[in-house]
């Protein structure tokens, strides 16, 4: 295929399984203003700088430039609640890191109370006995 604009805006017949490239073309979505949300199957290099440019619409024009810019916004109010989403992932996964840190640090501390709480009841057995058997 050649890289005339008829090929970039190609609408009518059927659907290219291939692009100018030769890899096969993928199911992706636009998210700009002119063309928010709308599905065309383009090259699979399309967003890595591949000088193929080859698309071809699957469904049709939004009805209007107001519609357009609407769900444009909506498009960056979700980006904008995924991007919090994502921080907030972020910071839960550092709090739970912490909680571990101060689990491990606790049962550490518990362990070497418990050996110490042993090695205290044994040496008070031991005095026991001595003051036992030294009073008979």
């Amino acid at each position: 295929m050649s890289s005339s604009s008829s090929n970039r805006t190609h609408h009518r017949g059927s659907p290219p399984t291939n692009c100018e490239c030769e890899e096969p073309v993928i199911l992706q979505t636009a998210n700009t203003i002119a063309h928010p949300m709308r599905c065309f199957l383009g090259c699979i290099n399309y967003y890595r700088g591949s000088k193929c440019k080859m698309f071809y619409w699957v469904d049709p024009v939004l009805p209007s430039e107001y519609y357009k810019q609407e769900v444009f916004k909506l498009i960056q109010k979700v980006n904008l609640h995924q991007t919090k989403i994502t921080a907030d992932k972020y910071r839960i996964r550092e709090m739970e890191r912490g909680f571990d840190f101060q689990n491990l640090t606790l049962e550490k501390q518990v362990l070497a109370l418990q050996m110490e709480l042993k090695e205290s009841k044994a040496s008070v057995g031991f005095y026991r006995k001595l003051v036992v058997s030294s009073c008979m």
